[in-house]
């Protein structure tokens, strides 16, 4: 008997944290600003766009600039997004701090970097 109540847990658990890889990649997909962490830098609108097909688009002052890859990944309890091929200072693995309709805030620990972003409003 506690064989099979062991199997039920384990299957429980299964399904229940599968689901949320699907719902962080549901909220990241679409166009986001990223807020500018310099005075220098407040004059340039910067937007990361997050494509269902796994690219990244950025864009500054409404020209793509940047196309890259990114992929949602676990690590253990704590999702995080790796980002490749967009340039040797921004490729990495962000962890996702928060991520809501509204907001996402990725930060890097090596080398430490820290986007905020709220979502773009077309």
């Amino acid at each position: 008997m506690r064989p099979s109540i062991l199997f039920f847990c384990i299957a429980i658990t299964v399904f229940t944290f599968s689901g949320c890889k699907k719902s962080k990649q549901n909220k990241l997909t679409g166009s986001w600003d990223l807020l500018p962490q310099t005075v220098a830098q407040q004059s340039t609108k910067v937007i990361y766009t997050f494509g269902s097909e796994n690219l990244l688009y950025r864009t500054t002052n409404d020209t793509i600039i940047d196309t890259a890859n990114y992929e949602l990944k676990k690590d253990f309890l704590q999702f995080y997004l790796a980002i490749t091929n967009l340039d040797v200072y921004n490729d990495g693995n962000y962890y996702i701090e928060k991520i809501n309709r509204k907001i996402l805030i990725l930060q890097c620990p090596s080398p430490y970097m820290r986007k905020e972003f709220t979502r773009h409003k077309d």
